[in-house]
């Protein structure tokens, strides 16, 4: 009895010892970034100038609503595009942001933060968690809509799926 109790013991072992969950990653793996991704969250948080005084900032944070979001890398060459547009609401203003790029793009900080270029602007993201089919990246910008004197540095964290 104390034969088989030790076998079920092992074997029980054996089996949580081969967890085939992958590890998220923290840095961008080239062989899983490259192909077409669809934003499925934005968390945003940033500041700008306060509408009723615009001597003061005005903090906001939240979730973006009527998201949409897309993301392709390519390689050889290393090309790609992001197109990613949601409302953000900034207390009782709604606010429609939005951060478009095409051109190149490079690893760089031991391939933990990816930067695409398009001749007129970089933008950098930084991976906070990597799977295969999903990924959590980080990026600061500052936007400045059409047609208005304000502006807004905004920190975004997408999530991505593929």
């Amino acid at each position: 009895m104390k034969a088989k109790s030790l076998i079920l013991g092992l074997f029980a072992m054996s089996i949580v010892a081969c967890n085939t969950e992958p590890t998220p990653s923290e840095v961008f793996l080239r062989d899983e970034l490259l192909g077409e991704w669809t934003v499925s969250q934005v968390a945003y948080s940033g500041e700008m100038p306060n509408p009723l005084n615009p001597n003061a900032l005005m903090q906001f944070t939240g979730i973006g609503s009527q998201l949409y979001g897309k993301v392709n890398l390519y390689e050889m060459p290393d090309t790609g595009n992001l197109h990613v547009e949601f409302i953000a609401s900034l207390n009782t203003i709604q606010v429609p942001v939005s951060l478009i790029s095409s051109g190149t793009w490079t690893l760089s900080n031991a391939d933990s933060v990816l930067i695409m270029d398009n001749d007129s602007v970089s933008y950098s993201f930084v991976m906070k968690s990597g799977l295969p089919t999903e990924q959590v990246w980080t990026t600061s910008f500052m936007q400045i809509p059409a047609d208005s004197s304000y502006w807004a540095d905004i920190d975004l964290e997408l999530t991505l799926i593929k």
